[in-house]
């Protein structure tokens, strides 16, 4: 499409006969010797002592079909050339650009395309991850239809409707899919251990959509906030979410446990991470006497190197 085309019919002895063109399905006459009888101004015709070409510039979809030479003896003689007009895919109807569906319910997503030869459709996800389809996991699909019987939390992604039958430029559409989901919560690790004194920071691992809103709570119950004692953060990927609190100047009466709370509008979930503190010194005693005092954050390098340790603080 969009280039030109041409058709020669080849004539022997044509003497004072004249070669026409014919446009089949239209019965339409195009040309009749060197004339263009057509008002179709794309239409022309080159004449040579033995061949007739017709010449159709700028080729649209609509030029495809049967194209008749005819020539005007008793009986008429005739040749049917055909036109075949190559057309890159067009998207035509798809789903729209975002999708959203409950969790555990059915998709159906659609996408078709126009074009000559008629355009294959491939869905992908984005990244190349696996799709779930009845239950195999594949990644990629054959199909105008897109049917996924169990919406998974985790399927929260962009799929492209790929559109390709061999003529460039293949054409894609991209769709969003969210998955609503209530929250999960579970903590990186269950237990966590902090120097007195110093800054340690609790992790949770969080799924849900629409995002959540977080809420810490302290040994006592008490909700955090930010400030020179507290730092809460999230880190955000989708459906994917990573909250962490960060306590300063970490000292006895931290210790203990913390609750990480979160919901959205489908519900809540929490879970919760003990803090523990370690003193500065470690205080080594046998038979009653004292024999030594080590920084608790001694290295074993410094353990193999008394020489190197540099004892501060005061217990």
């Amino acid at each position: 499409m969009g280039r030109d085309a041409y058709l020669t019919c080849n004539v022997e002895n044509l003497q004072n006969y004249m070669v026409a063109w014919l446009r089949v399905d239209t019965q339409t006459i195009l040309t009749v010797g060197h004339l263009v009888v057509t008002k179709n101004p794309r239409v022309g015709v080159l004449s040579g002592p033995h061949s007739c070409t017709l010449a159709l510039r700028d080729t649209h979809r609509s030029d495809a079909g049967q194209y008749m030479c005819q020539l005007n003896t008793d009986p008429m003689i005739v040749q049917i050339h055909y036109l075949q007009v190559y057309v890159p895919p067009e998207i035509i109807d798809s789903s729209t650009g975002e999708v959203v569906v409950a969790e555990g319910a059915s998709i159906a997503l659609h996408c078709a395309a126009s074009g000559n030869p008629q355009p294959n459709i491939t869905w992908k996800r984005e990244e190349s991850k696996p799709l779930t389809i009845a239950g195999e996991s594949v990644l990629k699909w054959e199909g105008e239809w897109l049917n996924i019987s169990v919406a998974q939390r985790d399927m929260n992604c962009v799929l492209f409707c790929i559109a390709s039958n061999g003529i460039p430029p293949t054409v894609s559409k991209r769709i969003l899919l969210f998955v609503l989901s209530r929250p999960r919560v579970k903590a990186l690790q269950q237990q966590v251990g902090a120097y007195i004194y110093s800054a340690t920071t609790l992790r949770f691992h969080i799924e849900a959509y629409p995002t959540p809103a977080i809420h810490w709570n302290d040994v006592r119950g008490n909700r955090l906030t930010n400030g020179f004692k507290y730092d809460i953060k999230m880190i955000s990927r989708g459906h994917v979410h990573v909250s962490s609190l960060t306590v300063n100047n970490v000292s006895k009466e931290d210790a203990g446990l913390y609750q990480c709370l979160a919901e959205n509008s489908l519900g809540a979930d929490s879970s919760a991470v003990t803090l523990y503190t370690t003193p500065d010194f470690i205080v080594t005693e046998v038979d009653g006497h004292l024999t030594s005092i080590l920084p608790a954050k001694v290295s074993q390098h410094q353990m193999l190197n008394p020489g190197k340790i540099n004892i501060h603080g005061t217990m």
